[in-house]
């Protein structure tokens, strides 16, 4: 199983748990939350070293350094630190003794290659806090063209921003009792699957195969775009649930029903959802090219206009979200 598969497997128990106890007991899934955010940047900075120790391997190859199964072996024993840049230099046949510049010249080929001898890849079990792994990933990620923060350092700051709220758990008695409710839950989890998609450019693609974890985020997207009291985001999902009540058998607690749903049937449920998208954004178009069409619009309908092409926006987002988890242009 790869690593990503590992990430996928973590998300979609923390998920359940959120179904299971939410609304009134999310803190679990809250510091559970936390937790993959952690060892999701601890996979990336061991990805990223593990890239960067081929792409030097290479660059030394093309330099002339190494040409042979023997001269890869070294590399990699001066990779995982077992021997220094004199002991590499010598058995690349570079001896500082005969090439006073050999361990210069070695230093400058592996330059643009600072982590292949990193942490994350040489001692996984290191203790790194939070805040430092974070200020190792966020120069992965530039500024935009227009001098803008990149997306994923606005989720790195969220994301430490919840790890210090998550510590008062642990080391500040006063705080033990700290309320996590619905909203703060959601927001930590959806925050979760955004960067999740900055850090692993596959990660959308491997999720499309998960056909429980697909839908599970389509689902906790929805809810979090619908925290700000968008009902009309909430109609559709709840069509879609009673669609699939008829032919499922469910306990009698609603949130039994939803995680029973979400959990069983997640395929059919997901299209069922996506369905009830696509019937209310062609409702909604139908009004609103009426409207227009209209010779002499009066004052109520520019306005229900003006609300009509708001609530389109909302729900064709939404529905964008829908058909780029199921794999959907």
């Amino acid at each position: 199983m790869s690593r990503l598969d590992d990430l996928i497997d973590l998300v979609q128990t923390t998920n359940e748990v959120y179904f299971i106890t939410a609304p009134g007991r999310v803190r679990t899934a809250f510091i559970l939350a936390d937790d993959i955010v952690e060892l999701a940047l601890k996979t990336f900075l061991q990805e990223k070293a593990l890239e960067q120790r081929e792409q030097c391997l290479n660059a030394l190859q093309t330099a002339g350094w190494v040409a042979s199964n023997n001269h890869r072996n070294v590399l990699r024993r001066y990779f995982e630190e077992e021997i220094d840049e004199n002991a590499v230099c010598v058995n690349l046949g570079r001896n500082p003794q005969n090439n006073p510049n050999a361990i210069t010249d070695f230093q400058n080929l592996i330059a643009p290659f600072p982590l292949t001898r990193h942490w994350s890849a040489n001692q996984p079990d290191a203790h790194n806090t939070f805040d430092s792994v974070i200020g190792e990933v966020k120069p992965f990620f530039p500024p935009q063209p227009d001098g803008s923060p990149h997306p994923a350092i606005v989720l790195l700051d969220e994301a430490l921003y919840r790890h210090q709220t998550r510590n008062q758990f642990y080391h500040n008695h006063q705080q033990t009792g700290l309320t996590i409710d619905d909203d703060k839950c959601l927001r930590a989890l959806c925050g979760l699957f955004d960067l999740l998609e900055q850090l692993f450019p596959d990660w959308r693609t491997r999720v499309q195969a998960y056909n429980t974890v697909r839908c599970q985020i389509g689902v906790l997207r929805l809810k979090k775009a619908a925290l700000g009291g968008q009902l009309e985001l909430v109609q559709p999902y709840n069509e879609a649930l009673d669609q699939l009540k008829r032919n499922h058998r469910y306990d009698i607690e609603p949130r039994s029903v939803e995680h029973s749903l979400v959990h069983t049937v997640s395929d059919r449920f997901f299209h069922a959802l996506r369905e009830q998208f696509q019937n209310s954004i062609a409702e909604l178009q139908t009004r609103i090219h009426r409207i227009q069409q209209m010779a002499r619009p009066s004052n109520a309908h520019r306005v229900e206009l003006a609300d009509k092409q708001r609530l389109l926006g909302i729900l064709q987002r939404q529905f964008d979200e829908i058909n780029l988890l199921l794999g959907n242009p």
